[in-house]
Order: structure tokens, then sequence, then C-alpha cells
């Protein structure tokens, strides 16, 4: 979808080899409400996440890759950031997306893709947002297709999840469609992750680590795409 004026459907408009993904067997409802759970509340650090990233950096253009139906996309400031392309696995997850925020965000392009796909590729963004995705994708083949749809001087922002003690990877709740996450979910190494991004041209800015329910906790990676001599770098720049 590139806009209003020639709007189309979300479905037509996809990039995925991938359609056994344990992720398109879980209805939008057990996912959201999974995540609002008080004994998760990681939707709630997620959208934080987002509103601070795009209040400090202000990008013009922006991708959110494993958007789901849109968590966080209500502090998106169109007058500011002008593209959003929101990208998923589970194309029902998009439409919903689309119902919510098509008419609040004019230029709203939505992809159903594996982000690891030999021909993923957008025109380039100045922030891509990626909240736990690398947990199940090949890490080194999405970042790969990630940095080539980051603009020079660009932001990409990665929230992973840490290893606990105290609780299994994915929390145990009623919500029963979760569980088949657990076979596929592995936990990236923080450490591991930012040597990735700097053999790719991802150097990182800084790293926080937010603590969440259970013994969990967010590692959240910033990183600037390289850029190239005496080029600007206004897409990077913190805006206060």
């Amino acid at each position: 979808m590139r806009g209003k004026s020639a709007r189309a459907p979300v479905s037509p408009d996809v990039r995925c080899h991938n359609m056994k993904n344990p992720w398109l067997r879980i209805p939008a409802s057990d996912y959201e409400a999974h995540m609002a759970l008080p004994e998760v509340a990681q939707a709630q650090v997620l959208s934080n996440l987002m509103a601070s990233a795009l209040i400090e950096y202000a990008p013009m253009s922006l991708a959110v890759i494993g958007c789901s139906t849109g968590n966080g996309f209500e502090h998106i400031n169109t007058a500011r950031t002008r593209r959003v392309v929101g990208i998923d696995i589970n194309p029902g997850y998009l439409k919903i997306l689309e119902t919510r925020f098509s008419d609040r965000i004019p230029r709203l392009e939505l992809i159903h893709a594996d982000i690891t796909a030999s021909d993923f590729y957008i025109d380039p963004v100045s922030m891509v947002f990626a909240g736990l995705v690398f947990e199940y994708v090949d890490v080194l083949c999405a970042l790969h297709n990630i940095v080539r749809c980051l603009a020079t001087g660009g932001i990409f922002l990665s929230i992973l999840q840490e290893a606990s003690t105290e609780s299994a990877p994915v929390t145990a709740t009623r919500y029963k469609s979760l569980e088949r996450l657990s076979p596929i979910m592995n936990l990236v190494s923080p450490m591991e992750f930012s040597n990735m991004c700097g053999s790719i041209g991802l150097q990182e800015i800084r790293t926080d680590r937010i603590p969440l329910k259970k013994g969990k906790a967010f590692f959240v990676g910033f990183y600037r795409k390289d850029t190239e001599p005496d080029a600007p770098v206004d897409a990077g720049k913190p805006r206060r």
C-alpha cells in the first residue's frame, strides 16, 4: 500500500516463502492478550520503547519489522514520520493493523514477508525498529536484509529477550496457542548480536537492559548504519 490515493489490499504484496511458520497459527487476539497480561507485560514495554525512539530520533521514514497488529503505532507522528512500513509474516495481523491505522497514517505500507527471504527488500528508511524478531529467524541473514533497507546514517533499534533462570522463554499462560512458538524460539546472545551488527556496518550507539516479570529482561540495542565519507547523518541525529 502506498497511500490513500492508491491504497491496495494488504494481501497482494506477499514476499513470504515460509507458510508453515507457527506464527501463522496464533490468533491475534491470543497474542495481544498474552503480551498484555500482568505476568508478561511485554506489550507495554515494547510500545514505550517505540515511543521514546520516535521522540529521540524523529525519523522521516520508519520500518517496523514484526509489526504484528500495530502495537506502538499510535505514537507515530505523521507530521514528521511521513513514510511508515509495517512488515510481518502473518497477513491476518496486517489486516488488523490496516483497519486500526490506515486512516491515521496516510503513507502506510504493509508487507507480508519473511525478512530472511533472499528477495526481501524495501526502499531504504531512516529507522528500522525490530522488537522480539531475531529469536525466530536466521539472525545474520535477517541483518543482511535489514542493512540493505536502512538508509546511510539511519538508526536500527533491536529488542532481544534475554535468558531467565526463573521462567521458560515463552511464559506459560492461559493462551495455549503461544506454546507453538517454543520449538522455534532461540534466544540470541546480546554480545554476539552486537558483534554481528558491527561486522556488517551497523555501529553500536548504546545498549540498555530493561527488567521484566519472572526474571526476564529485554536487551535494547541502538545501532547506526555506517556513513559514507562526508555524507550527512541527519537521519541518525537525536532530536530533543
